[in-house]
């Protein structure tokens, strides 16, 4: 989901071969063409690089429209129309020669973007037009790219119109719907304008100022619940109120261009909502019920020296939104997972993180304190690698966006055989968006360059068990036992990469009760038991698991 000045001459001439390079790659190579669409199933044609750190994600996200809602939808963005066609032409083209949506009654979108004019086109096919009109799509490009586009972060933006659009995919595949529903929901959107094309450079910034004073940090969690309400209602484009940690401060830098329809939006959806306060001394989540919706996943607040405040580092990593509508809460190591029971979990950001890599309420201070010095000496010094690496593995460990991709990516070139930007890549690349293939690749490097490292191991067998690739993961594991035989991560997880070997064989018709791998599955989770520094969370969410699964 989305920067550095090199010397003027060089500069030129980067520029100059990046753009002679893809004019022959798009216009003169079978790479890109407009008559014809690329071999291979993909939804994501990403010619310009808009998207190259979430790709996988967005092949992946794209994808699940296609097999949810029988709606095909691509992105496409190219370096330049080079003043041989506008930008409405060319997703036009798209859309008919590439056929999008053919196999599926016709049902076709493209999400076209030129990089150099700076203007998008989201064209949908005939037969969408009665559920995603021209009100609609403008309305959604205003109200994720303008944000995300000002904020330089255009990747993102085009991800969270895909995100928009899966809410109306969803009305058009239940087929209930009628033409003056359809307006109703019309109506309602402030879209500043019919019509689906946009040209980026004609947004302009908010003014945003300064009202942090106006909406402290709350004496209880409900009355910090309120106050951030309150902010949605005023409008308050400041990231520094007093309701958000210093590092939510510096996370809301990013979102100072929100349209007012976004504030609309959250207040409409959350100022009379029913919530339930669960909290103990110094955590607290604003609980709406265990019910689909997006709108319903929980808030996450913590207890700081200035009273409750909202805290996005947990809030990024752990309530996650799966496909509309489905929510849930990650089921890992950390403050807020107890409260949360209520909740449904998922277990896809587990990662084993070493202790020097966790963030602490109880730092968080220090901690953006530390980011802004190095943010500053990183615009003295850009190519310092030091300063890359550290900046970056703060942004990541604080989910400060994807900013962190691209300082490891350049200290990764500045130096190869450096393992610390690997690390953190492959942190970051789940941590974000799920992204595991990416992960697994810079682990492998991390690995290599470090091969007696145990969160190496860990994460690396981690990384195949969520790929489902169940005996790689095993193999890790056990280098990562080997490494340390007192891992209670590792026994856990071995324990349930055998169990699900052993059910995926069941479910192929072979029917082995007693076979090798249920055996192991026990004896790894009694060896789990028996660890000295065990996990008793971790062993307690695996023996329920064990005996839903009827292996225990």
């Amino acid at each position: 989901m989305k920067k550095y000045i090199p010397a003027f001459f060089v500069c030129i001439v980067c520029v100059l071969i990046y753009a002679l390079f893809f004019h022959q790659l798009l216009f003169q190579q079978k790479s890109f063409d407009f008559k014809r669409r690329p071999p291979g199933e993909a939804f994501l044609y990403d010619y310009a690089n808009i998207l190259e750190d979430v790709d996988e994600y967005s092949n992946n996200y794209l994808k699940g429209i296609k097999d949810r809602y029988e709606i095909e939808a691509v992105i496409v963005s190219i370096p330049s129309l080079d003043n041989i066609r506008t930008v409405e032409e060319t997703a036009v083209e798209i859309l008919n020669n590439w056929k999008i949506g053919k196999d599926y009654n016709g049902r076709g979108i493209v999400l076209f973007f030129a990089e150099k004019e700076k203007e998008i086109k989201l064209e949908v096919s005939y037969e969408l037009e009665d559920v995603f009109t021209d009100i609609f799509c403008g309305f959604v490009e205003d109200k994720q790219l303008r944000p995300y586009f000002l904020g330089g972060k255009l990747g993102i933006g085009l991800l969270a119109v895909m995100e928009e659009i899966e809410n109306r995919a969803q009305i058009k595949h239940q087929d209930d719907y009628t033409g003056e529903i359809i307006s109703v929901l019309d109506d309602t959107l402030l879209s500043g304008g019919a019509g689906a094309k946009r040209k980026l450079l004609e947004f302009e910034k908010e003014t945003v100022e300064s009202s942090g004073a106006l909406f402290p940090a709350g004496k209880t969690p409900a009355q910090g619940w309120e106050t951030l309400i309150s902010s949605w209602r005023k409008k308050a484009r400041d990231p520094n109120l007093g309701i958000y940690t210093e590092i939510t401060r510096l996370a809301y830098r990013d979102y100072q261009n929100l349209p007012d329809s976004r504030y609309n939006e959250d207040v409409k959806t959350y100022s009379r909502k029913s919530f339930e306060v669960i909290q103990n001394e110094n955590y607290a989540v604003i609980f709406f019920g265990n019910k689909k919706g997006w709108e319903n996943s929980p808030f996450l607040f913590c207890k700081t020296s200035a009273g409750w405040q909202f805290d996005i580092v947990h809030q990024r990593k752990y309530i996650r939104m799966g496909p509309n509508p489905k929510w849930g809460i990650e089921r890992a190591d950390y403050p807020y997972v107890d409260l949360l029971s209520k909740c449904p979990y998922w277990v896809g950001q587990d990662i084993p993180l070493e202790e020097s890599d966790i963030y602490k309420i109880s730092d968080d201070k220090k901690t953006a304190a530390h980011i802004k010095q190095l943010e500053k000496e990183h615009k003295a010094n850009p190519d310092n690698i030091d300063i890359l690496i550290e900046l970056g593995r703060q942004y990541t460990i604080t989910s400060l966006g994807l900013k962190s991709i691209v300082l490891l990516k350049k200290a990764k070139q500045l130096n190869p055989q450096n393992p610390l930007p690997y690390k953190y890549l492959a942190i970051r690349y789940v941590d974000s968006t799920y992204q595991y293939d990416k992960a697994i690749e810079e682990m492998k490097v991390y690995v290599k360059l470090k091969p007696d490292d145990l969160f190496g191991r860990n994460f690396l067998g981690y990384l195949y068990f969520c790929k489902k690739n169940y005996k790689q993961a095993i193999k890790k594991f056990k280098k990562a036992i080997r490494l340390k035989e007192d891992n209670c991560y590792a026994c856990c997880k071995l324990s349930r990469s055998y169990g699900l070997l052993h059910l995926n064989e069941s479910l192929d018709g072979v029917d082995l009760p007693d076979n090798d791998y249920k055996r192991l599955s026990v004896e790894m989770y009694k060896k789990a038991q028996s660890t000295l520094t065990q996990d008793k969370r971790r062993i307690k969410w695996l023996k329920s698991w064990l005996k839903r699964k009827r292996l225990l």
